[in-house]
This record gives structure tokens, C-alpha cells and sequence, in this order.
């Protein structure tokens, strides 16, 4: 049996949590993991449609229409009419909702560095390199 692939899943996974549970007690915030990562996938394109959300999260529009009611209540995204298409809604992101990205990835980067200091420099790039040639589609 390859002991390999289960060390590998398990220590994702715990690097994963680790970064996740320690980035939200620093951000004090009362954002949840996927309203965060809908703000950061908007973020990314300074506006979305709702249609464009359900797919990248793998969930139903409905599901998608809820955390962006949460997200806009909180005054992180608001809703636009798609100029292309009248039936249509875009979601932007606001500046306040900026400002949770802007610190989201600053303490990320914080404690991500936090973890690679564990390492020699050469390792942490090497481990860097790797991760990517893993993640990086093929055709």
C-alpha cells in the first residue's frame, strides 16, 4: 500500500487548517471561510455574474444568492444590473469589502511565511516549486 499519498493528504490538510483557523481568530472578523474565498474570487474580477460564482463554487444558484445577501448586508459586495444583459445581475465588491481582502492577505501572508521560516530557504523553495508543478494543469 503507498503510505505516501494518506502522509501527503494528512499533512495538507493540517497545513490547510492550520493557516485557515489562525488567519480567522487574527482576523477577527465574523466572515466565514466561503464568504471569504466569494469575496477573494470577486475580488480577483472586480465584478461577477451570480451565475459565474454557482459554477466556480460548485453549488447552486440559490446557495450563491444567500452568501451574497450575507456579503452585501455586510456591506462587502453590492449588486449591479449587467449593462450586457438585462436580465442578468453583477456583484462587485465595495471598498470596505476591499479592505477585508486587503487584510485577509496580509495576515495569510504573515502566517504562511511563519510556516515556511520553519524551513531553509532553499527547502521553502523548493517545497514552492513543487506545489506548483503539482497544482499546474497539463494538457
Amino acid at each position: 500500500m503507498d503510505t505516501l499519498t494518506p502522509r501527503f493528504h494528512s499533512a495538507f490538510q493540517e497545513l490547510r487548517r492550520g493557516v485557515e483557523t489562525e488567519m480567522f481568530k487574527k482576523m477577527e472578523s465574523t466572515i466565514t471561510a466561503p464568504q471569504m474565498y466569494t469575496l477573494y474570487y470577486i475580488s480577483t474580477r472586480e465584478q461577477c455574474r451570480l451565475s459565474e460564482l454557482a459554477e466556480k463554487l460548485e453549488v447552486k444558484p440559490s446557495a450563491v444568492t444567500v452568501m451574497i445577501d450575507r456579503l452585501e448586508k455586510a456591506g462587502f459586495v453590492t449588486r449591479v444590473d449587467d449593462p450586457a444583459d438585462r436580465r442578468a445581475i453583477l456583484v462587485k465588491i465595495t471598498d470596505p469589502g476591499k479592505e477585508v481582502m486587503d487584510r485577509a492577505i496580509e495576515v495569510r501572508n504573515h502566517i504562511v511565511g511563519s510556516y515556511l521560516s520553519r524551513l531553509k530557504p532553499e527547502e521553502a523553495e523548493l517545497i514552492t516549486t513543487l506545489l506548483e508543478k503539482m497544482v499546474t494543469k497539463t494538457s
